[in-house]
């Protein structure tokens, strides 16, 4: 049984440990797409007035505002490209190797339930065995031999 529970228990610890290194990648994920979104937002702001006054005397109106929105888009691609590049590291392969051990361990203890029972009965046997024994051979010395 004590088997079975510390089985359970790494189980337990393994799949904790993937959680939360996926929450650790999804936080670093979300800072990455709130700051992508927020220099998105200040470049149309900001970079848009200068660049559209910029332009806007060689290209034009609508020339000059198609280029400053193009540059706009293209640094948030950058940047959403650079959000969906962070990935887990060495840990969460750790992780889930501990978790498939204890995985293996419960389905072998599983796949031979009368292993399981037998060794968690075999102290309590052993000990019975040996105290009837114990009483036995006292018994024997007590009494009297015949001759």
């Amino acid at each position: 049984m004590e088997k079975l529970s510390r089985g359970l228990k790494a189980l337990a610890r393994a799949d904790t440990l993937i959680v939360t290194i996926w929450l650790a990648v999804a936080a670093k994920r979300g800072v990455l797409l709130a700051l992508a979104a927020l220099i998105a937002a200040l470049g149309c702001g900001m970079l848009d007035a200068a660049g559209y006054l910029a332009l806007e005397p060689r290209l034009g109106a609508l020339g000059a505002a198609a280029c400053v929105a193009g540059a706009d888009f293209l640094i948030a691609a950058v940047l959403l490209f650079a959000a969906f590049a962070v990935r887990p590291g060495r840990d969460l392969e750790l992780a889930l190797e501990l978790r498939d051990n204890a995985i293996e361990q419960l389905a072998a203890m599983a796949a031979n339930p009368v292993d399981l029972a037998g060794r968690a009965m075999l102290a309590p046997l052993t000990g019975l065995i040996l105290r009837s024994l114990r009483s036995a051979v006292g018994r024997a010395a007590k009494e009297p031999k015949e001759k």
